[in-house]
């Protein structure tokens, strides 16, 4: 799943003039975007690896990867979502 916004009217009629979340294939993210209908929300990373070039492992990055290469980058054990609600709550446990 991915974070999307409506970049063309086509684009807003169909998602709105909202960010949303929606889980398309990678084909069809793709013709999404060429099309100019979506732009993906850049989301944070962490870097799990140390041959990842957007950081030093353990740093976190921005990006808006499409879903076929950020599932690729997470399987390889490169990078890893940092979800801002999951750290929130891994936090208030520890302490």
């Amino acid at each position: 799943m991915n974070t999307y916004k409506a970049a063309s009217e086509r684009g807003k009629a169909l998602y709105g003039e909202d960010v949303f979340e929606a889980e398309f294939s990678a084909s069809d993210e793709a013709d999404h975007i060429a099309g100019g209908h979506l732009v993906i929300v850049p989301r944070k990373y962490r870097v799990l690896s140390t041959n990842y070039e957007a950081g030093k492992q353990g740093a976190t990055f921005e990006a808006a990867l499409l879903v076929e290469n950020e599932a690729a980058l997470i399987a390889g054990g490169h990078i890893q979502r940092v979800d801002p609600e999951t750290t929130a709550t891994t936090n208030r446990k520890k302490g």
